[in-house]
């Protein structure tokens, strides 16, 4: 009985030490078990191809209002810094002035058309006397010639009046555009214009905008290395007519697209050899005044698109100095370090020039977990990138 209950209690704890060991062993082999991460499996889609530079907005025309006669500024009939319309009154100045001027011209000129009515009288009585020799000839001379003077005094009291008008016109100042208009640099009851064209304010057209912006000579040859490929009949490339016509897009100072695209109005004649950059110009519809006048913004322009490209979240990479790597998974879902070429960022994604290509996989996350040769399990993340979604 005694041998029987011995055996019975080695029986138990061999048994307690065997499933001891097999859980450790278990565990051990659920230790060893490879990690599962998120893979994101590639696959070409179309991109676009462009250049980004800095450009500052303009409003053409930007046009000075200012006292182009002397007097005092009465008022202003206008709200600051809103939108004017062309012909809208803007600022007045006292006219006495110059409605007594006017009206001085008037009396000037009906005095003086008065004397050569009677001048042109005394020319036409004289001359048939001067026929007969009733009168010298030296005498008829003379009426001919004071009515000349006469006629000249007219057009001179003439001319006067014209200007007195025109300066009384002058004190009514009016908007010569729709646009923009800034504060007011002189309040009324100051005298204005007196010896010079006094700034009142300024007024800038809104819609449309332009923007002014340079770009390297090395950045414009792309540009026409890629039209000359188009005409060549590369099939390869989706691209432009014309310089002229590339499409260009605008982000705000705030990080966000404008909504509306617009295109280049101007190209400069050369290339400025201190800077070695070319002056363009782009113009973008602007209706409901988002663009300001001198607000920098990004230039983007667009020279085309390729299809297969490869783009890949700005997350996935790794930078070692200079370099630039992603971790691939191969077909024994094992991790390999490889080293990327990059192309252009679009937004939180970039584009890959060289080291990857469709249907290859690539790790997205455990960077700090992961080395090389790892096998791992891949959870697969199926690739959205695309060139529509991709917001210039």
């Amino acid at each position: 009985m005694k041998k029987i209950s011995h055996l019975l209690i080695l029986s138990l704890f061999i048994g307690f030490i065997w499933i001891f060991a097999s859980g450790c062993k278990s565990g051990k082999q659920e230790s060893k078990q490879p990690p599962a991460l998120h893979v994101l499996e590639l696959k070409g889609t179309k991109i676009p191809v462009f250049i980004q530079m800095v450009g500052q907005a303009e409003g053409i025309p930007t046009i000075e209002i200012r006292a182009r006669v002397e007097g005092y500024l009465e008022n202003w009939t206008f709200k600051e810094g809103s939108i004017v319309r062309k012909g809208q009154v803007l600022f007045t100045i006292e006219k006495d002035e110059y409605n007594n001027n006017v009206d001085y011209a008037i009396a000037t000129l009906d005095n003086q058309e008065a004397s050569w009515e009677y001048a042109k009288l005394n020319v036409a009585r004289l001359k048939p006397l001067v026929a007969t020799n009733a009168i010298s000839q030296n005498d008829y001379d003379v009426a001919v010639t004071q009515e000349k003077q006469a006629k000249a005094a007219c057009e001179s009291a003439r001319a006067d009046l014209a200007q007195a008008k025109l300066n009384l016109s002058y004190t009514t100042m009016t908007s010569p555009i729709t646009g923009y208009i800034g504060a007011v640099d002189v309040r009324p009851g100051n005298l204005v214009g007196r010896g010079e064209s006094t700034l009142l304010s300024t007024v800038s057209a809104v819609d449309p905008m332009y923007v002014n912006f340079q770009m390297n000579e090395t950045d414009f040859l792309h540009i026409m290395r890629w039209i000359i490929l188009r005409k060549s009949g590369d099939t390869t490339v989706e691209s432009i007519k014309e310089s002229s016509s590339l499409p260009v897009y605008l982000t705000l100072s705030d990080g966000q697209p404008y909504g509306h695209p617009g295109t280049i109005d101007f190209v400069g004649r050369n290339i400025d050899p201190s800077t070695g950059t070319i002056a363009l110009r782009a113009v973008f519809p602007n209706k409901d005044g988002l663009i300001k006048p001198g607000s920098f913004a990004n230039i983007t322009l667009v020279l085309g698109s390729r299809d297969n490209g490869i783009v890949i979240p700005q997350s996935s990479l790794q930078q070692i100095q200079d370099k630039y790597f992603v971790f691939l998974i191969d077909s024994l879902n094992k991790v390999r370090r490889v080293p990327v070429d990059l192309g252009q960022h679009i937004q939180n994604a970039v584009v890959v020039a060289n080291g990857l290509k469709s249907g290859d996989r690539i790790l997205l996350e455990g960077f700090q977990k992961i080395r090389e040769g790892m096998p791992l399990t891949p959870i697969i993340v199926p690739d959205t990138i695309s060139f529509q979604k991709l917001s210039l």
